[in-house]
């Protein structure tokens, strides 16, 4: 009698866990299409940033990290990361009222801190994150655990850390 009991509940179990993690195509799309919005952020007001800001010698990479537990991975979190040099003269408080109005501009809802040193970001799934120094600059643009099939989170977050190329 009890045997009959473990087939119903390994046929539920397999059913259940079937469905976990969606869609190859789908999540692969879904990781391609933050990749694009990335790409078209750093091409568009990230540059425009940095044009305002007088950066130069631009250095980036884009890196994906696995979203949920190890042994049951729920996405990926892609991390872009540019650094560039600052002139020297850049003062924080010019530096964040170009980055705001700049960012605002695009349709960015942008943060307000009080600090003047970290001005945030957010659009559609993506976070840019703008650290101002004098003499150095920071910009991160992530996407939060984007939701693939447990294939996918592997398959990127195994990808190694790719430079990203900064056309002036």
């Amino acid at each position: 009698m009890r045997a009959l009991g473990t087939v119903p509940l390994t046929l539920l179990l397999a059913l259940g866990l079937g469905g976990c993690g969606g869609n190859d195509d789908d999540s692969r799309q879904a990781v391609e299409d933050a990749v694009r919005q990335a790409d078209e952020t750093i091409d568009g007001v990230v540059h425009q940033v940095a044009a305002a800001l007088h950066l130069a010698g631009a250095q980036g990479s884009r890196s994906f990290t696995i979203c949920g537990e190890s042994y049951a991975p729920r996405g990926v979190v892609m991390q872009n990361f540019l650094r560039f040099t600052a002139s020297g003269e850049l003062t924080q408080e010019n530096a964040f009222v170009a980055t705001v109005g700049l960012l605002r501009d695009d349709g960015w809802t942008v943060d307000d801190p009080a600090n003047r040193v970290s001005v945030v970001g957010t659009k559609g799934p993506l976070t840019l994150r703008v650290e101002i120094h004098p003499t150095l600059v920071q910009v991160g643009v992530t996407a939060p655990c984007i939701e693939t099939s447990d294939d996918i989170a592997e398959e990127y977050a195994d990808r190694p850390t790719a430079d990203l190329t900064w056309s002036s």
